[in-house]
């Protein structure tokens, strides 16, 4: 028993009713319950449509104003953006648009509509991407207030539709009654009975327009497309299968391309390398290998940028960022590689990118070749140029027809002619015309026999000057002998020809002057001699030495002197008369022959002109120097009977006259002898007078001015000579400079002054400064810092107890080592003082970088004080300057109660001299010590 369908029940009550009641039925179920329905839903989809519809044009418009904002962007060009934002804004949907420089985080361009709507807006972005870089950033905003109004006019015109449609659907319902409804549905049935077949060749024909026509027609489409399809199908089998055998073809044409890629790659000849991005090696072929020294395994464990010398790897990461990642690929460039075993190599590298499938860089290609080979040839080339444009020889070649082909940098500065005015010339254009034709046929003779010439000849400059020059010239042939090039080096021979005379000159003359020297005098001299013997005449020496040289050059430094020697010499040599000779002998030592005198009096008259000579200051360096000179003299042949004995004998009566005050002139006496004499006997004795304890110290207290404390004391030397007694400094101090000895003297002061120091402590008198004064060579000594720390150390001292006096020309001789120098005794706590201020020539700017602790005046201004109104003013000024400096100051040599009393008014704070103390012995400074105050006698 067949079993009934569920749905049959249904069917069977639907089957009773006639089809006029079925389709009112339908018409109040089908048509006026869904056409509710449908217009609701109608009216959803067109506002969903509208809202689509205006999504669409907010893309599109965004899409518009980001494509084309591009090129500007990237250009910053406002003027290029410009129009496309306009014409977007004629849409009156459109408020704002606004773009962003994302780089710069600036507005590049920004517009707004000036009457904006009161409603709902709609507000949206998008990147502006360029070359897969995002370089900025479009907004637009929306006016949605349209949509609304919009949305609104739709659903009266539905409403007014669907009213429509249901009333022309009960007319149209009760016409299709009566039309011919059974045919059309079982012309479809037979249609569909052949769609299941797949009977589809036939086309389905439908006329009608009605429902019943569209599912014909749809049923015709559904033919169509199923036929469509199968048609399609089997095309697409018959491409499936050709695709399918290129492919084949295509893999056997990629097979072959790979293996001769291998092939290109295992054999090229240059090094190839390749590597990710973060530099870990993927490949490299055995050219590559073999210039590092690697194996392939033993790279792949390296990092790319471990390969690169330090200089290079800076130069690949900017060719791998700016170019290999911008363009693909990067042009020969050369950096350096480390081999394995550490030795830089230079390449030159080519890179290209590798890419995946998508077109992203993922790895580098790089193409090295070795040039170290090619580097060295360029040097040797650069050298040989260098050689050639650089050797002092001057070079010529020329070709085997004797026609200059080039010329050195030398030959320009020899001969002056440029390379550009001799090219193509013969080299007789430098000819002098001082060598005949038979030189020039013997010179071709030998250089044609031998192959090269050498000797000295005289050629002539651009100039006209004619110029001795040592010439070598070489033939260069070719492998067949014949001659190609002539290669001629010459030297300028000028300076060797001047060098000796210049040679000779220095032989008789003095450099700076350019006085005869003391050889040259000599030999005039002993003709002098000669002539006054056979005449039996006389002649005189006159040794002429410039007072306190010394502290003008040490002061103004050896510039300044040397100018203050030549003034010297010109004015010696302007009173001198015919056949009178000055020369230098040395230093500021000037010797003066007179040939021919009457008697001692004609030399004593030269003496005064020269010395009248020296009144006049000299200026130098905007200084007004005057200088004055001590002459010594002695007469042929009262004085001597040679050269050397009398000169001699006239620096004897020199000395003689520097020691009887300075600028004026001695004859020599048989009594200078014996100082002479004396001063060697005090040379020799003063060598070991430290070692026999025979020097000893004086103290002169110093007292503050205002209390009459005795604040401290300067330490002066004294020498128990073994048979001349007690020697002050002045017989002995400039014998130990000129001899050496006043460093290991000054040494004893500075351990003695300590020891007495310590002495006077212990006996229960409080520590006192005491001064000690250094020499030049003492203070430039570089051991003196630490001779002053030993000598405390011993006496367990502070560094204040010691006052370490200079004077202003020894501190002026080296600005830089003297500060240096100042500091490391500072630094030790010890005193710093200038002794003898205002007495040499140095620059009063320069004392605030000393940063000494005292000025001492010279005793030299306080003597005529208060009378001599000179003096005054210095002394003022040196105190007011010391003031200003931060600066004590100490008056030397005060002798008189209105010295005193001038400096105490004046503000000085120290005073040391004989109206206070005279130098003593320490045992005599001891009471004076205990007493604590030193006040002079009043009246």
């Amino acid at each position: 028993m067949t079993q009934k369908p569920d749905n049959f029940d249904s069917y069977a009550i639907g089957s009773r009713l006639s089809l006029r009641q079925v389709f009112l039925m339908a018409l109040v179920l089908g048509l006026l319950i869904p056409a509710v329905f449908i217009s609701v839903l109608s009216f959803n989809l067109q506002r969903e449509q509208a809202e689509n519809q205006l999504a669409v044009d907010q893309k599109r418009l965004l899409d518009i104003v980001a494509l084309g904002m591009q090129e500007p962007l990237w250009n910053l060009s406002r003027q290029a953006g410009a129009p496309l934002v306009s014409s977007v804004m004629d849409d009156p949907r459109v408020i704002s648009i606004r773009v962003t420089d994302t780089q710069s985080n600036t507005v590049f361009l920004s517009t707004l509509r000036s009457e904006r709507r009161i409603g709902s807006v709609a507000f949206v972005q998008k990147p502006v991407v360029y070359r897969g870089e995002e370089i900025g950033q479009v907004s637009i905003e929306f006016d949605t207030e349209h949509l609304a109004i919009y949305q609104r006019n739709q659903l009266k015109n539905l409403l007014l539709i669907v009213a429509a449609q249901l009333l022309l659907s009960v007319v149209l319902v009760m016409t299709i009654l009566h039309s011919r409804f059974l045919r059309p549905i079982a012309q479809l049935s037979q249609q569909a009975t052949k769609l299941a077949a797949l009977k589809l060749d036939e086309p389905f024909h439908w006329g009608r327009q009605d429902e019943i026509g569209t599912v014909g027609k749809h049923l015709e489409w559904m033919r169509a497309e199923l036929k469509r399809l199968i048609d399609e199908l089997k095309a697409k089998t018959l491409a499936l299968e050709a695709d399918i055998e290129r492919r084949r073809e295509v893999e056997d044409a990629l097979r072959r391309s790979e293996n001769k890629y291998r092939e290109l790659f295992w054999s090229n000849l240059d090094g190839i390398v390749i590597s990710s991005l973060e530099g870990q090696i993927i490949d490299a072929n055995p050219a590559f290998l073999s210039l590092l020294g690697f194996s392939l395994d033993q790279l792949k464990l390296q990092n790319f940028w471990g390969l690169l010398d330090r200089d290079s790897e800076a130069q690949e990461r900017y060719n791998l960022d700016n170019k290999v990642m911008r363009f693909g690929f990067c042009d020969e460039f050369e950096v350096q590689y480390i081999n394995r075993i550490g030795n830089p190599i230079p390449v030159s590298v080519k890179t290209v990118a590798m890419r995946d499938a998508s077109g992203r860089i993922t790895a580098v290609w790089r193409m090295v070749r070795d040039i170290s080979e090619r580097r060295a040839a360029e040097e040797r080339m650069q050298l040989a140029a260098k050689v050639f444009e650089n050797t002092a020889e001057g070079i010529m070649i020329t070709d085997g027809d004797v026609r200059i082909r080039s010329v050195n940098r030398a030959f320009t500065e020899i001969t002056g002619f440029a390379q550009e005015e001799v090219l193509g010339q013969r080299p007789m254009v430098l000819s002098s015309g001082r060598h005949s034709k038979d030189f020039y046929d013997s010179l071709w003779q030998v250089l044609n026999e031998q192959g090269s010439w050498q000797g000295e000849v005289w050629n002539r400059r651009k100039n006209g000057e004619v110029y001795p020059e040592w010439l070598a010239i070489n033939a260069v042939k070719s492998p067949s002998g014949d001659v190609t090039h002539y290669v001629a080096i010459f030297s300028d021979q000028s300076e060797r020809k001047a060098a000796d005379e210049r040679i000779q000159f220095l032989a008789h003359f003095d450099v700076l002057t350019g006085l005869p020297n003391r050889g040259h005098l000599q030999d005039r001299a002993l003709l002098a001699i000669q002539n006054a013997t056979h005449d039996n005449g006389k002649l005189a020496i006159l040794l002429l030495d410039l007072d306190r040289f010394k502290t003008i050059n040490e002061s103004l430094g050896h510039a300044a002197g040397d100018i203050l020697l030549k003034m010297a010499s010109e004015r010696i040599r302007s009173v001198l008369g015919s056949g009178e000779v000055v020369a230098r002998q040395g230093g500021d030592e000037f010797i003066i022959l007179l040939p021919l005198v009457n008697d001692a009096a004609a030399a004593a008259h030269m003496a005064e002109r020269i010395l009248a000579e020296f009144t006049t200051p000299l200026e130098v360096y905007n200084h007004s120097l005057m200088v004055t000179g001590s002459i010594g003299i002695s007469v042929f042949p009262d004085d001597g009977r040679d050269f050397d004995t009398l000169v001699r004998n006239a620096d004897a009566a020199m000395y003689h006259a520097k020691s009887s005050g300075r600028n004026n002139y001695k004859f020599y006496t048989s009594d200078l002898n014996a100082r002479a004499r004396e001063i060697l006997a005090i040379e020799s004795q003063l060598r070991y007078a430290v070692e026999r304890g025979e020097f000893v110290l004086h103290y002169q207290p110093q007292v503050e001015i205002k209390s009459g404390r005795i604040v401290g004391a300067e330490a002066l030397i004294r020498w128990n000579h073994p048979s001349l007694g007690l020697l002050g400094p002045i017989h002995f101090i400039d014998v130990a400079e000129e001899r050496g000895f006043i460093v290991q003297i000054g040494n004893w002061v500075i351990r003695e002054a300590c020891r007495q120091i310590a002495a006077w402590h212990a006996a229960g008198l409080p520590l006192i400064t005491v001064g000690v004064n250094l020499s030049a060579l003492q203070f430039r000594h570089e051991d003196l810092t630490q001779v002053l720390g030993n000598a405390l150390a011993t006496y367990n001292l502070p560094g204040s107890c010691l006052d370490v006096e200079v004077t202003e020309s020894v501190i002026m001789d080296d600005m830089e080592s003297t500060v240096q120098a100042i500091r490391a005794i500072q630094d030790m706590g010890i005193r710093m003082s200038i002794d003898d201020f205002g007495t040499g020539y140095s620059s009063l700017s320069y004392l605030k970088r000393f940063k000494a602790d005292k000025l001492k005046i010279d005793r030299s201004f306080v003597r005529d004080i208060p009378d001599d109104q000179d003096d005054t003013a210095i002394t003022r000024a040196i105190i007011n300057m010391a003031k200003n400096l931060n600066m004590q100051v100490v008056a030397e040599g005060v002798e008189t109660i209105e010295q005193w009393r001038f400096l105490e008014e004046h503000g000085c704070e120290q005073v040391q001299g004989y109206l206070l103390a005279k130098p003593m012995p320490a045992e005599q400074v001891e009471p004076l010590l205990r007493q604590e105050t030193l006040l002079p006698a009043q009246g």
